[in-house]
């Protein structure tokens, strides 16, 4: 279950304490534990803090978070949240959060939030907030709410631009005297 010596941190993981530095197995299944990395074809974490987790298939969060959070395929999120989410697939946030959420295919987030989220398309349902969305198709429900989209970061960065030339320009003929 765990790469490190000779099965304490399995048997760490399986007792009373639910620690461990690593787990490394085809499917875990991980409940009740505090674990440092979640090597896996496919994970479930539910009730866990977990501070990453690698998995080629798909990963499923309930009532757990952690770090980063990287699948394969899809990613499913309830009442949990984390940093970092990458799917190779499609994503569903509900009742949870997010800092960076990028994916390939769809995005659903339904009461919950992310800072920024990156992907094919986005829906933001009732009770959802996303900070940024850079997605080419985003559906905003009755009750989600988008503070800002691909039209706005393209506006702040040309604007954000502009000031930073300015400033530096100013600086250049400040020196040069």
């Amino acid at each position: 279950m765990v790469e490190t010596t000779q099965n304490t941190e399995a048997e760490a993981a399986e007792s009373a304490g639910h620690l461990a530095r690593a787990v490394d197995e085809p499917t875990p299944s991980i409940r009740q534990s505090a674990i440092g990395i979640v090597r896996a074809d496919s994970a479930n974490v539910t009730q866990a803090a977990v501070g990453a987790v690698l998995a080629r298939g798909d990963v499923s969060v309930a009532q757990g978070g952690g770090r980063a959070f990287l699948a394969g395929r899809d990613l499913r999120i309830h009442q949990g949240g984390g940093g970092m989410f990458v799917a190779g697939g499609d994503a569903e946030i509900r009742e949870g959060g997010v800092g960076t959420m990028v994916a390939l295919g769809a995005v659903s987030i339904e009461r919950g939030g992310a800072v920024l989220a990156l992907t094919r398309s986005l829906e933001v349902g009732d009770g959802a907030t996303v900070g940024l969305a850079l997605s080419p198709s985003v559906v905003v429900q009755p009750g989600g709410r988008v503070v800002a989209g691909m039209r706005e970061a393209a506006i702040a960065g040309a604007v954000g631009g502009v000031v930073l030339g300015l400033v530096i320009a100013g600086i250049r003929r400040l020196t040069a005297r």
